[in-house]
């Protein structure tokens, strides 16, 4: 497991589903959402902007632990919102 300390972010597909309201986990706009994200789309999109994206398939939400998801790290190039939103974009 890759720590948050080596200069990653977390990505949670919860971020992108469309179907979430923003208090349950969605973090952009829902023009900008996909229903259901697939954490392997996330990462290759987040692998076409060269983010070096770490896939872990077995981490689980600390707010939704029955839920496994699986969360993605990705490089700090820039603000996480902003890369939120090119990775939305490539999905």
């Amino acid at each position: 497991m890759v720590s948050k300390d080596e200069n990653k972010y977390v990505i949670w597909p919860s971020y992108f589903d469309r179907t979430l309201s923003r208090s349950a986990g969605r973090k952009l706009p829902k023009k900008q959402a996909v229903d259901k994200p697939a954490i392997d789309n996330i990462a290759k999109a987040a692998k076409s902007l060269g983010l070096n994206p770490v896939v872990e398939k077995e981490a689980f939400h600390p707010s939704q632990p029955w839920k496994n998801e699986g969360r993605i790290m990705i490089d700090k190039k820039e603000p996480k919102t902003k890369l939120l939103k090119q990775i939305a974009k490539r999905l």
